[in-house]
């Protein structure tokens, strides 16, 4: 599977996901599917980093796209999300918001631990130290920031990136893990990530609370695993591409969050 076919995955899922959210008076027929959409975004993302983080020009150009999405997808989804009642418009931010702190986290990661020339992964304690601090501020700002995902979402966006780093040889999209290696890391790290998630989303309350949100939420854990299920399959490829396919990714996220925010106003909902 290649990067081409995880874009229309991660593109479909997300539509399929915001239709059930905001059209639906049981979400969760459809919302579930969409649970799928924002790992694969994240592993793109951190793939997308990784074939150009050697080039300063073309990694400075990423990131400024990222800052001018984050800005453009705000209105957008809080037009979606709450209408016209601006009182809640910062009660929670775009995913965009996750993505640019899961960078800002690839970019101290990779000042702080490079590959080294002959291929290792050496990391001094004293820069352990400094990335799990790095990685605690990122998730914290994202939290206070009331991003999506709570402190985790940046997390995966930076585990992702670890995952391709490690299961790959250096500087090529071959893969020294096997496929069985990578669906079970891929796996045991998703479940990792949703028990963080829901501990912080019951509230950091007790071991009944956290446990009723992970029952509340089946489903999303479901469709989390199938995402883990079908980025294990990815291939390192690019597969098709185009200068339209690629701005049509690239502003897909705010252009259907505006498109679903208008249909919302004019239906009333």
């Amino acid at each position: 599977m290649n990067a081409f076919v995880l874009r229309i995955i991660a593109m479909v899922t997300m539509v399929t996901d915001h239709i059930g959210w905001y059209f639906l008076e049981k979400p969760m027929v459809l919302t579930w599917i969409g649970r799928i959409a924002f790992p694969v975004y994240a592993l793109l993302l951190a793939e997308g980093f990784i074939v150009i983080h050697k080039d300063r020009e073309r990694l400075s150009k990423h990131l400024s796209i990222i800052l001018i999405l984050v800005i453009v997808s705000e209105p957008g989804y809080d037009l979606m999300e709450a209408g016209l009642d601006f009182a809640h418009y910062m009660d929670s931010q775009s995913n965009m918001v996750n993505f640019l702190f899961g960078y800002l986290g690839m970019m101290v990661t990779d000042a702080l631990c490079p590959l080294s020339a002959d291929g290792t992964k050496r990391v001094i304690p004293v820069k352990k130290v400094a990335l799990v601090c790095a990685y605690a501020l990122i998730g914290f700002a994202n939290y206070m920031t009331h991003g999506n995902f709570n402190i985790v979402g940046p997390w995966l966006v930076i585990g992702l990136y670890w995952y391709l780093r490690v299961s790959r040889k250096d500087g090529s999209g071959e893969y020294v893990w096997s496929w069985g290696k990578r669906l079970l890391v891929l796996v045991s790290g998703f479940c990792f990530y949703l028990a963080i998630y829901f501990w912080v989303r019951s509230g950091f309350g007790n071991a009944a609370r956290w446990w009723q949100e992970i029952a509340k939420y089946s489903l999303w854990i479901a469709g989390h695993m199938i995402a883990a299920l079908l980025i294990s399959f990815y291939n390192g490829k690019l597969g098709y591409h185009s200068k339209w396919f690629s701005r049509l990714y690239t502003w897909f996220y705010p252009v259907h969050m505006y498109a679903i925010g208008a249909i919302c106003l004019m239906l009333g909902k």
